[in-house]
């Protein structure tokens, strides 16, 4: 079951989090014994400590790391994505080998945004000249 939250029929505050509060709810449903936490409209310092704390309380285990990006710029054609500068006043992009390097693996990425085909052509490029194959799930909105 999906629970639908129609973000223009409240405030844009209210809506921010309504809708992390919903996928929250999702995946606790999915998954009771994992930890979860939100971090809404977060800056590239946030993500990277909430990815390095995740990581480091995960051990072995798979991490998961979803990208709501709707209301923000289409990713970049290598795979950025868009987070906050500390004053909240403009829009930053995260290259995707960054956020690889913090969360490292076992990773499961859910990129729910608009062309998120790029970030995992980014993806597969920044890993395939390696040949290495990597314990990483990718799901995400493409052709």
């Amino acid at each position: 079951m999906i629970l639908v939250a129609d973000p223009f029929s409240m405030a844009p505050q209210k809506a921010l989090e309504s809708i992390g509060k919903t996928l929250s709810v999702q995946y606790e449903r999915w998954q009771p014994r994992a930890r979860y936490k939100v971090q809404l409209d977060p800056t590239v310092e946030e993500v990277k400590k909430l990815c390095s704390t995740c990581r480091k309380y995960a051990k072995t285990e798979r991490v998961l790391f979803h990208y709501n990006g709707h209301g923000v710029p289409k990713p970049t054609a290598s795979g950025e994505i868009w987070l906050f500068n500390k004053s909240y006043t403009q829009y930053i992009p995260l290259p995707i080998s960054d956020l690889d390097s913090w969360l490292k693996t076992p990773s499961i990425y859910v990129f729910d945004c608009s062309a998120a085909g790029m970030i995992v052509n980014a993806f597969t490029e920044l890993h395939d000249p390696s040949g290495s194959t990597r314990d990483c799930i990718l799901l995400a909105a493409c052709e």
